[in-house]
């Protein structure tokens, strides 16, 4: 989180306000420790509806299968070393993308000023293989629709062998902040 906090800091992209703000914010310290794929914050999301896109009246497939303007890829692990407990590891997997995905279904309702928050309705995961937390493993989720306060984010957890460990879906309210 630090180097994240410091990547915002020196970013010019973002407001100098925005990097006010972060520099007198405290860092929490979080009991996973997450590094972007991508250098992804809530000011450069692409602002387009996260749903297919037409194209000469037939629908464009690709936005169908990975809608690119809105996914999120990242790696995790815990901080330490955790104990054997399988459902332990699982649960960590869960934390992580309860906490972080949901950012995915709020870049269709992002526009200057407007401050939203997001809470998962249901929370699906599919474990196909062990996982180990307290190793790296790579989440990478895409949100294909999110409308009348409503959105869905799909995703998979990688290990570093490549192999798909779970599947996650998210169904999410969203929120306007006051």
């Amino acid at each position: 989180m630090e180097e994240l906090q410091e990547a915002h800091l020196t970013n010019p992209r973002l407001p100098r306000t925005y990097r006010d703000k972060v520099a007198t914010t405290k860092v929490i310290h979080w009991p996973v420790e997450i590094r972007l794929c991508e250098h992804n914050n809530s000011t450069n999301y692409d602002k387009r509806p996260a749903r297919s896109t037409i194209v000469h009246g037939s629908i464009n497939k690709l936005s169908l299968l990975h809608p690119l303007q809105h996914f999120l890829r990242y790696w995790f692990r815990s901080n330490g070393k955790l104990s054997c407990d399988e459902n332990l590891h699982r649960c960590v997997a869960a934390y992580t993308s309860d906490h972080i995905t949901l950012n995915v279904s709020l870049n269709p309702h992002r526009r200057k000023g407007l401050k939203t928050s997001s809470a998962s309705l249901c929370h699906s995961m599919w474990f196909h293989r062990p996982i180990k937390a307290d190793e790296w493993l790579l989440f990478s989720v895409w949100s294909p629709t999110a409308y009348n306060a409503r959105g869905l984010v799909i995703g998979h957890m990688f290990n570093r062998k490549g192999e798909v460990c779970h599947s996650l879906s998210i169904h999410t309210f969203i929120w306007k902040n006051l």
